[in-house]
C-alpha cells in the first residue's frame, strides 16, 4: 500500500481534475447542496462542487492532501473543508448527510453501505473506480481492489440508478477507459 503522504508531496492541488463520471453527469447534479469528496485525494471533485455553488467536505487519509487542500480553498475563497479520515480503519460518525457524494478510484467494500447512510433522502453517489478486469496494467492488480462486475449495482440495488457503465474490451468509444466502472444512484 501506498504511503499517501509521499504520493501527494509533489502533487499540486490546482492540477488535479475531476473524475468523468461528475463530468460527464454533471446535469444530474442539484442547483445546491452539501456534498462529501470521499477519499479526495487532492479533492478535484470537491473543488469543483465547491466551484459550482456546493458547500463541500473533503475526507482523506493524507495529512499532506488535507493541508494542501484546505489552503487552496482558503486562497481560493471557496466553500470546503477538508478532515484527515482513515475510511478504512475508522468508523465515520458524522450527524449530517448529504445530497451528494462523490468516490473517484478508492474501494474498501467494508465501507460501501456507509456511503448510502451518509446521503440525504434523494441524495446522489457518483462512483468511479476500476472495474473487475486490468486493461494495459491501468489501475491496481490485486483483484480486492477491483470491482467484481456489477457489484454497485448489487451493493446499492434499494438505489435508482441514473448512470451505469463498465468500460471492458467490447466497449468501442473514443472516450472509454478500460477497466474502469461508472456509477450515478439516487437513494
Amino acid at each position: 500500500m501506498p504511503n499517501w503522504d509521499n504520493v501527494y508531496t509533489e502533487k499540486k492541488v490546482a492540477a488535479a481534475t475531476p473524475s468523468d463520471v461528475l463530468i460527464n453527469n454533471v446535469h444530474l447534479l442539484p442547483e445546491a447542496g452539501e456534498a462529501l469528496d470521499y477519499a479526495c485525494g487532492l479533492a478535484a471533485n470537491g473543488l469543483f462542487l465547491a466551484k459550482k455553488g456546493f458547500q463541500v467536505k473533503a475526507w482523506d487519509l493524507s495529512e499532506i492532501a488535507i493541508d494542501k487542500i484546505n489552503n487552496y480553498a482558503n486562497e481560493n475563497q471557496l466553500n470546503l473543508s477538508a478532515t484527515v479520515y482513515d475510511l478504512e480503519n475508522n468508523s465515520v460518525n458524522i450527524k449530517n448527510k448529504f445530497d451528494v457524494i462523490v468516490v473517484s478510484y478508492f474501494l474498501h467494500r467494508e465501507s460501501l453501505r456507509k456511503l448510502y447512510d451518509l446521503l440525504k433522502k434523494d441524495g446522489l453517489l457518483f462512483y468511479q473506480t476500476f472495474s473487475n478486469q486490468q486493461y494495459n496494467k491501468q489501475g491496481p492488480a490485486r483483484e480486492a481492489y477491483r470491482l467484481k462486475r456489477n457489484e454497485l449495482i448489487d451493493v446499492f440495488s434499494d438505489m435508482q440508478i441514473l448512470f451505469y457503465r463498465e468500460d471492458d474490451v467490447f466497449v468501442n468509444t473514443e472516450n472509454a477507459k478500460l477497466g474502469v466502472t461508472y456509477f450515478v444512484a439516487k437513494k
